[in-house]
This record gives C-alpha cells, structure tokens and sequence, in this order.
C-alpha cells in the first residue's frame, strides 16, 4: 500500500474485506484501527491470520483497535494520532455522522477536520477508510459520503450483487 487515503464505499463498509486487509497487515507489522461502526470483529480476523502463520496470538497483538461511538469522537481520535509509518484503517467512518441528533451541518464541520487529519496521516503511512452509503430516510447525508470520496487519493465503490435466482425443476419461473 502506498502512503495514500484510500476510500472504499460498500455495503456494510466493505466490513469483510477490511477485516481481512487488517489480518494481512498485521502479518508483516503494527496497524491501527479506528472502528465507527463497531464492526471489528476479532474472530474473522484471527481465521485469516491461521491460514498464514501459527504465530496467531503475536500477530494479533499488532493490531491496535480503537472504538468512536459519536462523530465527536471520531474527530477527537484522528486529532489526538500521531502521524506514524503504522498504516491506519478506519472501518465504518461515517456510521457516527449519520446519526440525527446531530445537525448535518455539524457533522460536515466534523468531517471535514477528520478529513484533515486522515490526510495528515497519509503522509506517514496508508490509511484505507470503509464507508457505507446513508440509510434511504437519511439521504440528505449522502454528501458526507461524497466529501469522503472527492478527498481521496483514490474511492472505490462497491454495490451490493443480486441475490442468486433459484434454479427450478423445468427452467426458469416466468
């Protein structure tokens, strides 16, 4: 991974592919994670890391997790890191900032500082942010969605596959 922001819009924050992308970092080395949608889950994690290594318990210590439960939180975490050559990933940015309490202005000020700080970070190490896109009730928050994107050094997003048809006995149902 190059010294970059990366952003990956997905359904469910791409959480699977950012689960395993921290599994096979801290197989060469420390991360950090920042968690905003509680979606780290250790289990998945540590099944990927055995397909790799027996030295599961070391490998898994490399990984530094960190919970934002509010956007406030969010922007205070990514104000207080330091920019080091550990590669951060972020798992669910803006779950926290799709929160109603919160004034949509407000969360855009938050974000935007967040923002700023995950680009700083960049420049030491690669940061790959996850996001989903905004519930259809909160669609007025797809603009955080879009700033996310529009800062990165590169934005993938990612839809959902259809379900699978079920085969019948004669064919295709009509």
């Amino acid at each position: 991974l190059a010294n970059q922001l990366r952003v990956l819009a997905a359904p469910h924050a791409a959480a699977p592919m950012m689960l395993e992308l921290s599994a096979r970092l801290a197989l060469t080395g420390s991360l950090r994670v920042l968690d905003g949608g509680n979606r780290f889950n250790v289990y998945p994690v540590a099944r990927s890391v055995r397909r790799y290594t027996a030295e599961l318990t070391a490998v898994l210590a490399r990984i530094h997790v960190v919970r934002a439960f509010t956007c406030c939180q969010a922007a205070a975490i990514l104000a207080e890191m330091t920019a080091d050559a550990r590669p951060l990933l972020v798992i669910d940015l803006l779950e926290t900032f799709y929160d109603e309490s919160v004034r949509l202005e407000e969360s855009q000020r938050l974000l935007l500082g967040c923002i700023v700080h995950l680009r700083r970070l960049s420049q030491a190490a690669p940061v790959v942010v996850s996001a989903k896109p905004p519930a259809a009730p909160l669609m007025e928050r797809r603009v955080l969605l879009e700033l996310l994107e529009e800062a990165a050094d590169g934005a993938w997003r990612l839809e959902a596959l259809p379900a699978p048809q079920s085969p019948t006995l004669w064919g295709r149902e009509d």
